[in-house]
């Protein structure tokens, strides 16, 4: 409400120029009155009294129309609250309509950017922008209009055109080919052609050319590959024992099966019986 512009001022420019001939009027009228009142003799009490009623009635009617400019002033101050309500709202629907507008130039410099690339690839407006001179993204929808039609229209008639042309060239070679077998050659012709196939026969001349061929031989070669041999060897290996059972006990858990049968115990002076 603050900022809000007070109508005062331009009431009172708008009516400056008829109010300060009222005031004119009524000093002049005051400046009679005074003198008429200076000139004029005192008054009676009837006069006084007539006087007392009229104050009287004045204000009693003056009394009368309180309440009506009261409530005309009422009416005023909510006209003017309604005036700077509506002076508000409107200040804030201007605002938004800016924010909206400037929400729509942004989205339209978006959308002229995504434009250009398209455009600059559009087959049709590179056509147009060549033909009328300007740049693809400034082409009209006109000129594009235009450029459209001449070129699907050539492409078409292109594509309608090309498989009679095929057909009438595959014809007309089927004729040719057709008229060249019914002209048989006369017999002058094939004669000079035996003696010119002759004569070139003639002048060929066969020289033999030694030529070195490389030939593959299979080979049967003995080689000897020397095979590791195991030979078996007998150590003797001295152990301090009392039983020679007791040990051969023992090795037989110990060692494996194929070991423990080469393994041969014996005691000095006599020999086991048993072998592992």
């Amino acid at each position: 409400m603050a900022k809000l512009a007070n109508p005062r001022t331009k009431i009172v420019a708008k009516f400056d120029t008829q109010i300060e001939p009222l005031d004119q009027e009524i000093a002049s009228l005051r400046e009679d009155f005074d003198r008429l009142r200076a000139k004029s003799p005192p008054m009676t009490a009837d006069q006084r009294q007539k006087l007392v009623d009229r104050r009287s009635s004045v204000e009693q009617l003056r009394d009368s129309d309180v309440p009506a400019w009261q409530r005309r002033l009422d009416e005023a101050g909510k006209r003017l609250a309604d005036a700077q309500t509506a002076e508000a709202n409107k200040a804030n629907t201007s605002a938004q309509n800016q924010i909206r507008q400037d929400q729509i130039a942004k989205d339209l410099s978006a959308l002229a950017n995504e434009r250009i690339p398209m455009a600059r690839t559009d087959q049709v407006r590179r056509i147009a922008s060549r033909w009328y001179g300007s740049k693809p993204e400034l082409v009209t929808e006109a000129q594009a209009g235009i450029i459209s039609v001449i070129w699907f229209g050539s492409l078409a008639l292109i594509a309608a055109l090309a498989g009679p042309i095929t057909a009438m060239v595959a014809l007309a070679l089927q004729r040719i080919a057709a008229r060249e077998e019914d002209n048989s050659e006369s017999r002058s012709s094939r004669l000079l052609r035996r003696l010119l196939l002759s004569w070139r026969w003639r002048r060929v001349r066969t020289i033999q050319v030694p030529v070195e061929v490389t030939v593959e031989k299979e080979v049967e070669k003995r080689v000897e590959v020397p095979v590791e041999k195991v030979v078996k060897e007998i150590l003797y290996v001295p152990l301090f024992t009392d039983d020679p059972e007791v040990l051969r006990k023992a090795l037989d858990q110990d060692l494996p099966p194929e070991v423990s049968d080469l393994v041969q115990v014996s005691m000095k002076g006599r020999k086991s019986a048993r072998q592992a």
